[in-house]
């Protein structure tokens, strides 16, 4: 669980979300709009989530109090716990089930960043991840 590149993780999210907001300015729709904003908000979550694992890890390398190892040593493994137990989590809600066929380039986002990040995108927020 420790072999997490959370700051390769970073850096994709960030590519991703600047090409999904410059794919954004050709939408048509409002509904088009939404959806990216949508996956704008869910990136900028996972980004912030992916910049405190990077500060908890940093932590954790630059320790020299031997009393403060255990402490932070499980604070890093919760954000590790954290990215495979709910970010990684797949539900019943996929976004791909609402997203419309002619939202090609949208949909290639999509699968952008389920293959580079492993993260869902619900189709709704009903939960908090708890970060």
């Amino acid at each position: 669980m420790y072999n997490i590149d959370f700051l390769k993780l970073y850096a994709k999210a960030t590519g991703l979300r600047i090409l999904l907001l410059a794919n954004r300015l050709s939408c048509k729709t409002g509904e088009e709009r939404v959806l990216h904003d949508w996956v704008e908000q869910h990136l900028s979550r996972f980004i912030a989530f992916t910049r405190e694992a990077l500060a908890a890890e940093q932590r954790l390398l630059t320790n020299i109090d031997a009393s403060k190892d255990a402490d932070l040593d499980e604070e890093f493994y919760y954000y590790c716990a954290n990215y495979e137990d709910f970010w990684c989590e797949e539900g019943d809600d996929d976004l791909w089930n609402v997203v419309p066929f002619h939202m090609a380039e949208f949909r290639h986002i999509l699968g952008a960043i389920h293959r580079e990040l492993r993260i869902f995108l619900p189709s709704r927020l009903d939960r908090e991840d708890g970060t």
